[in-house]
């Protein structure tokens, strides 16, 4: 959560009022997935992403990540390697500077990338950087980053997309 509020802090000095409304209105998501093997699925949360253990029972596990939660089931029957999966992923929009720090948390820990972070579209409005990891079940994560949020989700200062308001 601390995490989130400063990342939430950055867009309102930038004028972002809406953030701070959706802030008060925060949804949280929630994701199932999964896992062939729990421990080492929590394991790899944990290490990568600063996740934290929530509810814990015999074959499934909470792990709150971006102030998301994440439920690790434990499905070996249900993992595709990562060929068979076609484009599924899930994924998080992180500002800037902790995309920036996720990166060289990623690679001090020795993650591989699926595919190596990047910035695509530099010096344009729609600039972004992301980068693709997988869990040891081959869940695959996309960690993304616009340089102007607002911009390329199509949002207003009061967090409206356009036409919405």
């Amino acid at each position: 959560m601390h995490t989130l509020c400063a990342g939430l802090t950055s867009a309102w000095s930038r004028g972002l009022a809406g953030w701070r409304r959706m802030l008060h209105m925060r949804h949280i998501f929630h994701l199932s997935i999964p896992v062939s093997d729990l421990a080492a699925a929590l394991d790899f949360y944990q290490r990568a992403f600063d996740g934290r253990i929530g509810r814990v029972e015999h074959d499934w596990v909470d792990i709150l990540v971006w102030g998301h939660q994440i439920t690790l089931q434990h499905r070996p029957d249900e993992v595709l390697p990562t060929g068979a999966q076609g484009k599924r992923h899930f994924g998080v929009v992180l500002p800037w500077s902790e995309w920036v720090t996720a990166v060289t948390r990623l690679q001090a820990l020795g993650i591989e990338f699926l595919e190596p972070p990047a910035v695509l579209r530099e010096s344009t409005p729609e600039e972004q950087a992301k980068l693709f990891v997988q869990d040891p079940s081959y869940n695959v994560i996309e960690l993304k980053a616009y340089r102007n949020v607002a911009q390329v989700l199509g949002i207003d200062d009061e967090g409206y997309r356009d036409g919405d308001g």
